[in-house]
């Protein structure tokens, strides 16, 4: 992750200047995250989030990303690299296309207490492609996006046991200090997402 991120910042700053007198670019989105669960039921979940980056050629975008993703009895936090591009620049309706590779943070999700129990989620790798339609205003200050796409996020959910009585070294050297066993259940979230957007 951290070299991705070198990488990137290397490229936004030898391109801030190659033939935009404006190459900062912001875009942001809201929409349902659809997918299933471990049962029959569907969920549809509320997804958010807004990409700052700058133009590397006239139709296309480089940037960093940041969200909140509502899950069922979680929250996520996207924290990702990402590229927007466009197929026709001097047309205001244009095939729009977007990926954004990252992490999914769970910064933002609660743990839950209960006698000696305690639950929390954890986040992981995600990927969300996208493609759609661009159209942009009359003024040219700004455009909007509908847009189809697909998130894949992996996620886990720990749930540990505490030591009852005094606080003590754990029996096991791999588990935190003051646990007698902790539970992993590791899964992934797909989601099909529907998003409208403001681009600047």
């Amino acid at each position: 992750m951290k070299k991705w991120i070198i990488v990137l910042v290397f490229l936004l700053l030898a391109f801030t200047g190659h033939g935009q007198s404006s190459p900062y670019v912001n875009h942001t989105e809201l929409g349902p995250l659809i997918g299933g669960m471990d049962g029959p039921e569907t969920r549809v979940n509320f997804s958010f989030q807004t990409f700052n980056g700058v133009k590397i050629h006239p139709n296309h975008a480089l940037g960093f990303l940041v969200g909140v993703d509502r899950y069922p009895g979680f929250t996520l936090m996207p924290l990702a690299v990402g590229w927007r591009g466009r197929l026709y620049k001097e047309k205001r309706t244009s095939p729009y296309a977007s990926l954004d590779i990252g992490y999914g943070s769970a910064l933002l999700a609660r743990k839950q207490n209960e006698n000696f129990t305690e639950s929390w989620h954890a986040g992981g790798l995600l990927i969300s492609p996208a493609i759609g339609l661009q159209k942009v205003s009359k003024s040219r200050r700004q455009a909007f996006t509908w847009s189809i796409g697909f998130k894949v996020q992996k996620a886990c959910f720990y749930e540990g046991q505490k030591i009852q009585g005094l606080s003590r070294p754990s029996p096991h050297s791999k588990l935190p200090t003051g646990f007698q066993s902790i539970r992993e259940d590791s899964y992934v979230l797909n989601s099909l997402f529907v998003k409208w957007g403001i681009v600047f």
